[in-house]
């Protein structure tokens, strides 16, 4: 299956890492849901990218110094989800789920396993400083878990890191895909995203040059430059 991954949902639509957000872009046909995960300060698991809440949620105030019952009351028009919420309403969509920080990592994991399939349908990245020691410590307590390894870096992966994390996807960024080896590493057995994409340029190159599921922000017009591409 190529995936097609809503980036935090359809944020040019709605407010990113929202219900609203991540229904609108499964209802255009995105197959994969991409989201942030980290912590209230009572342990509640909620979908957010930023550490604090200004960018988004206009208030001057970290996640993780807040209870849920506070980050409910904090917007009228858009609510931040609890992670149950999003298991219940997605049962059958693949998640990339990003695990922003070391502590969510063993809540989400219980979660998912408890929710019928949804750990099966997970594939786990860390997109942050620490994110892989973090995955290779999940690759410990998991083996069966899914994960994708996020990289900016303009080289291959060293073997050690792939060795230790033994990643199933690996996820470079467009503008060092040659530099990172993608075909090397499809040639190895690795499944390659790529991505965020927002240039419909790069989306179209990505396309032809042969990767197996691009980041979008812009779902719609993934999904149409996709179709008009016959991908597979």
């Amino acid at each position: 299956m190529f995936l097609t991954i809503a980036h935090r949902g359809d944020p040019l639509v709605h407010r990113e890492n929202t219900i609203p957000s991540l229904r609108s872009a499964v209802d255009k046909g995105a197959n994969t849901l991409e989201f942030d995960l980290r912590l209230t300060r009572d342990g509640r698991i909620v979908l957010l990218h930023d550490g604090g809440l200004g960018r988004m949620w206009g208030r001057d105030a970290d996640i993780a110094d807040l209870t849920f019952e506070e980050v409910r009351a904090l917007d009228g028009e858009y609510e931040v989800p609890a992670f149950e919420e999003v298991l219940d309403a997605f049962g059958d969509t693949t998640f990339l789920v990003d695990l922003k920080t070391d502590d969510v990592i063993a809540p989400a994991v219980a979660a998912l396993r408890r929710h019928g399939d949804a750990f099966e349908r997970s594939i786990f990245v860390a997109a942050r400083r620490g994110g892989r020691e973090a995955l290779i410590g999940l690759r410990a307590e998991a083996p069966d878990a899914v994960i994708g390894l996020d990289w900016t870096e303009e080289r291959p992966p060293p073997a050690e890191l792939l060795d230790a994390m033994r990643p199933q996807y690996f996820g470079p960024r467009w503008k060092v895909a040659d530099a990172a080896g993608v075909p090397a590493m499809r040639e190895r057995g690795y499944r390659v995203w790529v991505g965020p994409l927002d240039d419909e340029t790069e989306v179209v190159a990505a396309l032809e040059y042969g990767v197996d599921g691009i980041v979008a922000d812009d779902i719609s017009s993934l999904l149409r430059l996709r179709a008009d591409a016959g991908t597979s």
